[in-house]
């Protein structure tokens, strides 16, 4: 090892790690959480599952058009069969026997039908299940859509929690100069040692909030990393929004509002189903195979069969139960319109929550910086008499805290106006 290297090793420990160079600080922005549990949650996976099944289902509807083939085979015995004798009509000639039916029967037959008309029932089947796949995945969306309220929840948490953090920390530093000067003092003999025991225990307080909020905020930051499934630690920087509303109307955009509509859409062709049901069908109809007998029910021998032909089927008249169905549907139909119109009142109510607290805080920022200023202007009084003997360090610490909790009141309320703007958007559907 050369000297220059063995010196520089010994002035890298003896300087200890305050010089080591710092990593790269992560820095998580709102939108990117939004992007990155849009990317990872497992329910995003389930719309391609839900395409996959759709397809497979409109695959088997379309089998419907397609000749269904099935296989029958029979072997019975009976104990009596039909018997021809042919009596002559003069009593001296025998009677004639006619061909003799054997009691046991054998068929094995290929039966073969093909829908040409089947009432419209596989159209309006296909189309059901399109409206299903849409419902379904936009059931999935708004899934994903209440994520974000999550999201906000904890990384507005961790703004606070931040904000209080630093603070308090500002608040500490400059007790703790101030602590300097009293034990100055004090060791003058021109301040009683009480005036540095009460700075000295506010600032373990203080040290003590700040232990406090930086678990809550780590706490924040895990539950928020495991959500969006992204590495985080006490490290990582979070960047405060900046939301600009140019007008705060009432706009529903909500996914759940759009669903009831699909769903009232749904209960329609549902209804309009119901008249499939007074459709006549048609099929084309085969039979291929032998039999003992075969059609011919007097032979005795195993012949082959062969029929082909169509066949019909309708109801016309089942006692009003279409009647029913269809008013059935329309009962839903009202139930769906009265929710959706349900879920529409009552986000209007959170929407004017919303804007009243946007209105409030906006306010409310106005006489903070106010306040604040105010607040250190008393402080630096206070700071100035404490240092002459004209008041104690109690009374000190008084107008700090006074100063801090202005300030944090300054910096909440920052924090909160963006939050209630979040929560408008987010409410309106519009993140």
């Amino acid at each position: 090892m050369t000297a220059w290297l063995k010196i520089s090793c010994w002035l890298l420990l003896l300087s200890g790690p305050g010089i080591l160079p710092l990593a790269a600080q992560d820095t998580i922005t709102l939108d990117l959480c939004y992007q990155q549990v849009q990317k990872t949650y497992p329910l995003t996976r389930q719309s391609n599952l839900l395409d996959k099944s759709s397809d497979l289902r409109i695959k088997n509807l379309n089998k419907n058009y397609l000749p269904t083939f099935n296989v029958n085979g029979s072997a019975t015995y009976q104990n009596q069969v039909p018997e021809i004798v042919i009596e002559l009509p003069s009593p001296t000639l025998p009677s004639v026997q006619g061909p003799v039916i054997p009691n046991d029967q054998y068929k094995l037959t290929l039966d073969v039908s093909e829908s040409i008309y089947d009432g419209n029932v596989t159209s309006y089947q296909k189309k059901l299940e399109k409206y299903n796949l849409n419902v379904d995945k936009k059931n999935v969306d708004a899934s994903l859509y209440l994520l974000k309220d999550q999201i906000n929840q904890f990384y507005f948490n961790i703004l606070l929690t931040q904000q209080n953090i630093d603070l308090l920390k500002e608040t500490k530093i400059q007790l703790e100069a101030k602590l300097a000067e009293v034990e100055s003092a004090v060791r003058n003999g021109s301040m009683l040692k009480m005036n540095a025991d009460l700075i000295r225990a506010e600032i373990i307080k203080l040290e003590q909030n700040i232990y406090e909020l930086t678990m809550d905020r780590l706490s924040n930051v895990r539950m928020l990393a495991e959500l969006i499934s992204r590495p985080m630690d006490e490290n990582t920087a979070f960047k405060t929004p900046v939301i600009i509303i140019p007008g705060m109307n009432f706009e529903n955009k909500r996914l759940e509002f759009e669903i009831y509509g699909i769903q009232i859409d749904r209960v329609n062709l549902m209804k309009d189903m119901v008249t499939t049901k007074w459709n006549p069908k048609f099929w084309a109809v085969g039979q291929f195979g032998f039999g003992r007998p075969g059609f011919n029910f007097l032979s005795s021998d195993i012949a082959p069969m062969l029929l082909v032909g169509a066949k019909l089927t309708w109801n016309p008249w089942n006692w009003n139960a279409n009647r029913n169905e269809k008013k059935i549907y329309d009962i839903q139909g009202n139930i769906l319109k009265n929710q959706q119109e349900t879920f529409d009142k009552n986000l209007r109510v959170t929407t004017h929550k919303n804007i009243s607290d946007i209105k409030k805080l906006s306010d409310l920022l106005l006489r903070d910086q106010e306040l604040v200023d105010l607040r250190k202007s008393i402080t630096k009084t206070a700071s100035s008499q404490l240092t002459n003997g004209v008041i104690t360090s109690s009374d000190y610490v008084l107008r700090v805290n006074d100063e801090t909790q202005a300030r944090m009141g300054l910096e909440i309320h920052k924090v909160q106006l963006i939050k209630a703007k979040i929560s408008y958007l987010y409410n309106m559907g519009k993140l």
